[in-house]
């Protein structure tokens, strides 16, 4: 299967409510059709939005912003499609004799590894889950086993021990803007070519970038970071991996369809090398801390808390100065692109992993609406943000306190650990409050009575939830002292939240 000529996009028409079906590439950059994308898991529709949004990025690379509002408002010329993908034509074939999409011809390995292994997060091999089974998919079409190909190679954890993992680290998060349709939607995560230069991306030319599979990495080496190309490291594949086809015609497991012969697993090999420094990649924001070992990396998920939380390092730029703040960020490329072209309302499709290692805790894939105004330049955004968090952190240290106890003052604790407890339940109770509140459009034009009907909500749940949790203690005559206590410094903190707010 060709990703420039076959039929492989898993889209549904009418804005992703009609008939599903698979479109070619050719007919999603050249019909105006309003087409969205359609999978079973939200983190392979992401992966396939990023997807094509690369092979747009690297084929019709915008020379300006004026080309690229021509580029959204309509669609490519059959003319146009045809000198874009020419440099590229055989360097998108997943069953290439020599150079296979996204893997290496004659992969040594002891035995094949099962397709599912592709599909992040599902059991194999000896794993356990709720809801799926070891084996729950044998057989992959060209459609999936491309997208899952490049989501393990770009957003994944690695293999395991002896594997590298993506350029961005093992499990990073993307950011990408949403558009009003699937064409839409990758034009506006296509950067202009000075942007491209801004990011200190190389852009040397399809004769000295290509992709690893076409140019491999060398064994052992030791690889700037600079010295990788657009082309280079939007696609880049930091594992030798060969897929396996089935010698029977069956069914794609997950997307259904006609009996092919589909792909049944894949063999893997570990190769060493080293990347020095981090390579900036558009589609995911940067993090700075010059405390830190190494100082610059990608935002990612390391706890339970959710997208919001992030907004500040996802869309708002915060420079370091070594003198004073030691700490800064850098959005996605599209994110400061978006800003700087004066879109208005901001739609984000933000994902990625939580992980342990190689191992998947949970998926974190969600959209995002910010209303005009977003990109203001008095810190609204983030001041909003911190807010949130300001209430979440007053409410768990509060109840930490009442569990804990105090000796020196008396106070016997409550012993179980409702804090944890307050945490999930504060952000799963403010989720559509956070949400409605940053994409309202009167948040910004009406600040100040906006923000501190924001900060009140947020203190009326912290309250509700305190005592919730703290009721059933009650009870014990022992334990009324430090609920008290806690309670009254609750109290103090978020009147104080609200009188700054």
């Amino acid at each position: 299967m060709n990703l420039l000529e076959d039929s492989w996009i898993p889209v549904r028409a009418d804005g992703g409510t009609g008939a599903f079906r698979l479109l070619t590439y050719r007919q999603l950059l050249c019909e105006p059709d309003d087409w969205q994308v359609s999978l079973p898991r939200d983190d392979l529709e992401l992966a396939c939005v990023q997807l094509l949004a690369c092979m747009t990025q690297v084929m019709y690379l915008p020379e300006d912003d004026k080309t690229l509002r021509e580029r959204i408002a309509n669609p490519l010329s059959p003319e146009n499609f045809a000198v874009g993908v020419a440099p590229c034509k055989d360097w998108f074939d997943l069953d290439h004799p020599t150079q296979p999409f996204m893997q290496s011809r004659g992969v040594k390995a002891a035995e094949d590894t099962p397709i599912q292994k592709l599909l992040i997060g599902l059991p194999e091999g000896n794993n356990h889950a709720f809801f799926n089974e070891a084996g729950e998919v044998r057989h992959l079409g060209g459609a999936l086993a491309a997208i899952a190909l490049f989501n393990q190679a770009s957003n994944c954890p690695s293999f395991g021990g002896g594997f590298k993992g993506s350029l961005r680290g093992g499990a990073p998060i993307t950011t990408l803007v949403y558009g009003e349709n699937l064409r839409d939607t990758i034009w506006r995560n296509v950067l202009t070519r000075p942007r491209i230069a801004e990011r200190q991306i190389a852009i040397p030319g399809f004769e000295q970038d290509q992709p690893t599979w076409v140019k491999p990495i060398l064994e052992k080496s030791t690889i700037h970071w600079n010295e990788i190309g657009l082309m280079r490291g939007l696609f880049w594949q930091p594992a030798r991996v060969e897929l396996v086809k089935s010698e029977v015609l069956t069914p794609c497991d997950v997307l259904g369809g006609e009996a092919m012969q589909e792909y049944t697993g894949f063999r893997k090999e570990k190769f060493n090398f080293t990347v020095d420094g981090v390579w900036p990649h558009p589609h995911g924001a940067m993090t700075m801390n010059l405390k830190k070992d190494p100082p610059v990396k990608f935002a990612s998920f390391t706890t339970t808390a959710p997208a919001w939380t992030h907004l500040s390092e996802f869309v708002v730029p915060n420079a370091v100065n070594a003198s004073e703040s030691k700490e800064g960020s850098i959005p996605a490329g599209p994110i400061t692109q978006a800003n700087e072209i004066g879109e208005g309302d901001l739609h984000l499709l933000i994902g990625g992993y939580r992980t342990n290692q190689a191992s998947v805790l949970e998926r974190r894939h969600e959209m995002m609406s910010l209303a005009q105004g977003w990109q203001d330049d008095k810190g609204r955004l983030p001041k909003l943000v911190e807010i949130g968090k300001e209430a979440k952190k007053a409410l768990r240290g509060k109840l930490y306190f009442a569990v804990q106890g105090n000796k020196d003052k008396g106070l016997k604790g409550i012993g179980a650990a409702i804090h944890e407890t307050a945490e999930k339940l504060f952000y799963a109770r403010t989720e559509s409050l956070i949400h409605e509140t940053f994409s309202n459009e009167l948040t910004f034009k009406e600040w100040a009575t906006a923000r501190s009907a924001f900060a009140k909500q947020l203190a009326d749940h912290c309250r509700d939830i305190f005592e919730e949790l703290t009721d059933p203690y009650t009870m014990k005559p022992e334990l009324i002292p430090v609920i008290a206590w806690a309670r009254r410094s609750l109290n103090t903190d978020l009147k104080k939240l609200m009188e700054e707010a």
